[in-house]
Parts: structure tokens; C-alpha cells; sequence
């Protein structure tokens, strides 16, 4: 079976794809231009990388992660389609600025990368301006985004997320350290699943506890193809979060894990 991932945006993405848009009464942006950026926030600043490094790294290693290159093939974007903005002029080629920031400046790393890791060239298109109900009030006063998520999946369940916090609508500030607060698409849940699907891997674990930073750094195809990523300019500047923030493990059952050997140590055979 297969299937093509489409990724589309009402409005043009933050960070590089949109800085040559910036008008020139707000400042001088042109030495910006190809670097990482960081993703603004309403509060304190955000420890994430804007949306146009994020998907210019997906065409590098993929959207799947690090845990899901233990079960799949770098999985990739097909086309990426954004909606044009009504206050942008339309000489201006969105295509271009697209392209430029998501595909051109990953193509140095075309030579260096190993298979099935590839640079990946979408689709690019530039869709028409969004009905008014979807656009921004241009007598706003700024721009705000909502502070809710809507996760959905294929059982037709869904969650509401706060921006904030990552956990589920609802969360009293009492009750935010409960599981019941937790998203499934907390890091806490990912390992949860990844650590249920370990047969189909073959994980041998001997420790207890199984580390999710470790496991993500077990994946040697994908973490080589991360750390060429981002040990090449323009993207050498690229924000790394708190190393406390993966180092989290999760107790195992010995009952229904494979036994290993003494010691603090997994093998992974692919």
C-alpha cells in the first residue's frame, strides 16, 4: 500500500519562508534570511525552531522521529500547499519562498547522506486566498493564535490540548501532574507504545527501566542523519532542548519483556 503525506496551511509558515515578506517599515530582515530561527511565543521564549526548519529538517530525515525509524523508512512530505495571504501582494512568488527555504537550503547535504535517508523535494503550491471567515481581521491589533490544539485520530477519538501546558483541556492546576492529564501525544505515551511494540524490533532490554533519550539515540540511521542535518550551515545555530526533558524512563514488566544480560544496556537488531 501506498500513501502520499499533503501538508497544507492556510497562511504562509513562520521563520525563513516568510522573512523577504516583511515589510521594510518593520526593519531589515535580509541578514536573517537561511538561518534557524526561533519560534516566538506570547510569554516566555519558546525553546522550538520556527515552522520553516522544521519542515525544511522533515525533508532531510522525515516527519516519523527517531522511534518510528526503528519500524519504517524515512517517511516524507509529497507537497506542501499554503494559502496566500490577501495582504500580500501577488507578485510576490509564494512557490519560490518556499522552495528557497524548504528545499534549497537542505540540498548541500544531497552527497553526504546515507540511504534510505535522502534530501526530499516536495510539491510546492500556492493555494488562493482563503475565505474571510479563515483570514485575520486587518484592523487587529496583533495577530493571536489560538492556544488550543485539536488532536484527532483514526478511531474518530480526539483531544483538546492546551498550548501552554501540553495537557488536556480541562487540567486544573491541582490536577496537572496526573496521568489522566496526559495527551497521547505526550513523550511519556510515545514511549509507552514504542516499549508495547518492541517485539516487532526485536528490542532486547536488560536494564528496568527503559530511557527514552536512549532509545531515541539507538536509532543510528536516523540519529546520523539528524546530527549531519544539523551540523551543517545554515543550521548549526538549531536550538536543543534540555537534555532533562528525554532523560525520563518508564519501569518495566519483566514478565512480558525479553530477559537480557546484567547490566544497564539495550541491543537493538533491526
Amino acid at each position: 500500500m501506498h500513501f502520499k503525506f499533503l501538508y497544507l496551511l492556510l497562511c504562509l509558515i513562520g521563520g525563513d519562508a516568510s522573512l523577504s515578506l516583511v515589510p521594510s517599515s518593520i526593519g531589515d530582515c535580509s541578514e536573517l534570511i537561511g538561518l534557524v530561527q526561533r519560534k516566538p511565543g506570547r510569554g516566555d521564549t519558546t525553546m522550538s525552531v520556527s515552522c520553516s526548519d522544521k519542515i525544511a529538517r522533515w525533508n532531510v530525515v522525515g516527519v516519523q522521529g527517531a522511534l518510528l525509524s526503528y519500524f519504517l523508512r524515512p517517511v516524507y512530505l509529497h507537497s506542501v500547499t499554503v494559502g496566500r495571504s490577501p495582504y500580500v501582494s501577488e507578485d510576490v512568488c509564494l512557490v519560490k519562498q518556499l522552495k528557497r527555504s524548504l528545499f534549497e537550503r537542505v540540498t548541500p547535504l544531497s552527497n553526504e547522506l546515507i540511504k534510505p535517508f535522502e534530501v526530499n523535494k516536495p510539491i510546492f503550491c500556492a493555494a488562493p486566498v482563503p475565505p474571510k471567515e479563515f483570514q485575520h481581521s486587518e484592523t487587529a491589533q496583533a495577530t493571536l493564535t489560538c492556544g488550543y490544539s485539536i488532536c484527532w485520530n483514526k478511531s474518530g477519538l480526539h483531544e483538546v490540548i492546551l498550548g501552554t501546558t501540553g495537557r488536556k483541556q480541562g487540567t486544573s492546576s491541582k490536577g496537572a501532574v496526573y496521568p489522566s492529564t496526559e495527551s497521547l501525544l505526550c513523550k511519556k505515551r510515545f514511549l509507552e507504545t514504542f516499549v508495547s511494540l518492541r517485539h516487532e524490533c526485536k528490542i532486547r532490554c536488560s536494564s528496568n527501566e527503559v530511557s527514552y533519550r536512549e532509545l531515541k539515540d539507538r536509532a543510528d540511521e536516523y540519529s546520523s542523519a539528524s546530527k549531519l542535518f544539523k551540523g551543517r550551515p545554515p543550521f548549526r545555530n538549531w536550538l536543543l532542548k534540555p537534555v532533562n526533558l528525554e532523560n525520563f524512563s518508564i519501569i518495566r514488566n519483566e514478565g512480558n519483556y525479553p530477559s537480557g544480560n546484567s547490566g544497564n544496556s539495550c541491543d537493538f537488531q533491526g
